[in-house]
């Protein structure tokens, strides 16, 4: 995979990471209960970004809070497996208090965060081609107490099969660190106002690796400060994450 098409993949992850702060119930609102909180959090899966045919991952809010079961021992809720079109999804989350302690059941006056994590890994065909996937999302919002959502977490996503054109195998990995994203005051606006995304990719075929690392930092509009390195060259630029295909200077 060319150095360009990592770099328009690393696009495409970082719009798919954010587009959940589109649909965000705002942080100056108190979410009612849990599930407007684990909503808040869902980030668009990637696989169904980058597979054709590929089912999204289940949104949080498919979640139904009282089928998770506390587990005492790890201190955490575990919510029933979903399998999507033979892909298995497996959910957990933590609830907080402001001292980042965990706590058994949720609390509007007391619960400040939620640690949320969910997995997934199958094996589906693709281009009549077998495509395996692993992929991860570890996501933590902290904020309901004082109104000011911020997200922090990483995913990780990797995927190996054969390339259609040239029939090699291959490896993608496309990993992500979202740091601090305020997420917007108001279901009318659509971007966070602060934080970063640093989204690195890696591609190997017929003994050739291709490595591909943008940032993006973010000011409460669509347009995003970027700095992307590949090939051994670094390029900064402004991108707007809101047009239909985006591009340094777009």
């Amino acid at each position: 995979m060319k150095a360009r098409a990592l770099r328009t993949l690393t696009f495409a992850t970082v719009a798919a990471l954010t587009a959940a702060c589109n649909d965000s119930t705002g942080p100056n609102r108190q979410p009612a209960d849990l599930g407007e909180v684990l909503t808040e959090m869902t980030v668009p899966s990637l696989a169904a970004t980058l597979v054709p045919g590929m089912p999204a991952t289940p949104s949080a809010s498919a979640v139904t809070p009282s089928s998770c079961v506390y587990d005492a021992g790890s201190q955490r809720f575990n919510c029933p497996n979903v399998t999507v079109s033979g892909v298995t999804f497996y959910r957990w989350f933590t609830l907080l208090n402001g001292a980042g302690i965990p706590q058994s059941q949720f609390d509007a006056a007391t619960t400040d965060g939620v640690h949320l994590n969910s997995s997934m890994a199958s094996s589906v065909a693709a281009n009549s081609k077998e495509l395996v996937i692993a992929g991860n999302e570890d996501l933590t919002l902290r904020g309901l107490l004082s109104g000011v959502h911020t997200l922090s977490g990483t995913t990780l996503l990797n995927l190996n099969g054969t390339d259609a054109a040239t029939g090699y195998p291959f490896v993608l990995s496309i990993s992500s660190t979202i740091d601090n994203l305020v997420l917007p005051d108001t279901p009318a606006d659509r971007w966070p106002k602060s934080g970063s995304v640093i989204v690195h990719t890696t591609h190997a075929m017929a003994g050739t690796t291709t490595t591909t690392q943008m940032s993006a930092t973010f000011n409460g509009t669509s347009k995003v400060a970027v700095s992307i390195t590949s090939g051994g060259t670094t390029l900064s630029c402004m991108v707007d994450l809101a047009s239909e295909h985006p591009t340094c200077g777009s």
